[in-house]
């Protein structure tokens, strides 16, 4: 499947406007997210299907991570989609309204169509976006339903709309199914995708919703215009100064463990194995995004 991208912000562009799709290529967003889903009407969905299946091309050439939102995969633009799509290779599907029997359905379109047209057997992963009352509850059978699974989409808008309630600022209503997914997809060790900010003015207020996702256990988040991208990816990169610390405590606990102690201290703090995992997980995960962004863009 080669490198792929770090996942911090994935940015929606309509399938249907060529014009977007053509200013999407030279953005600096970790991935690119077409939409044939809700960002086209259904009397142009076969339209929005030719102009993405060409634009694949183009942003693989650019080592940009492409991921196609289809439709409904028990529905008929559902499936047109994935036959529309698979020879181009895109990186992964988001499959809306995720639920067991979808993601079932979606492996084995994918499966039946890599075959068909010579594409390697899982070459295209699966991003579930869970974004209902009943996905939230069986979350885990969900990311269990398909080894294709490399992250999982939160969807606060049509949650929301699903419970009846307002969506607000603050985002207490969310909190919740925030917690469950982020639980889940680190339990499943795979990319964790918030829920688009949807005020494209309000930077400040993005940045305070980004880092709330962070602290809960997500990885990335959505965006649905340019502006947002710069917040995101700092968001979601690990701060260099907080590293170089977690570094030097791994130093010093892993002097401790050669002298056989199980606990150390540093900067008069009590350090043990939980607290070094945590600060290894973090290196790791910025290690993994500068390698990443090294192999990606070498335009």
């Amino acid at each position: 499947m080669g490198v792929k991208s770090p996942r911090r912000s994935l940015l929606f562009v309509p399938g249907i406007s060529e014009k977007m799709i053509n200013k999407a290529l030279d953005i600096d967003a970790d991935s690119i997210i077409l939409d044939l889903e809700d960002a086209v009407e259904s009397g142009l969905k076969s339209e929005a299907r030719a102009l993405v299946k060409q634009a694949i091309k183009r942003f693989k050439a650019k080592n940009i991570e492409i991921i196609v939102r289809i439709n409904d995969i028990t529905t008929k633009d559902g499936a047109m989609d994935v036959e529309a799509i698979v020879e181009e290779t895109p990186d992964a599907i988001i499959v809306p309204k995720a639920d067991v029997e979808k993601i079932v359905a979606a492996d084995i379109l994918l499966d039946a169509t890599e075959l068909r047209y010579g594409v390697e057997q899982g070459e295209i992963d699966i991003i579930p976006l869970v974004e209902t009352s009943e996905g939230i509850l069986d979350i885990k059978a969900i990311l269990n339903a398909s080894s294709r699974i490399t992250a999982v989409q939160f969807g606060a808008e049509d949650f929301t709309s699903d419970l009846g309630v307002k969506r607000t600022v603050e985002g207490d209503e969310i909190s919740f199914a925030r917690n469950a997914i982020a639980i889940a997809g680190n339990a499943f060790k795979i990319d964790v995708i918030d829920t688009p900010f949807t005020n494209i003015h309000d930077e400040a207020s993005l940045e305070i919703d980004a880092k709330k996702a962070g602290s809960l256990g997500f990885t990335g988040k959505a965006c649905i215009h340019p502006n947002q991208i710069k917040v995101v990816n700092e968001v979601f990169t690990p701060d260099r100064k907080e590293v170089e610390k977690a570094e030097q405590l791994l130093e010093v606990f892993e002097a401790a463990l050669q002298s056989a102690k199980g606990v150390c201290t540093f900067e008069g703090a009590m350090i043990d194995k939980p607290i070094a995992d945590r600060a290894r997980r973090l290196v790791e995960r910025f290690q993994t995004i500068e390698n990443k962004l090294k192999a990606t863009r070498k335009d």
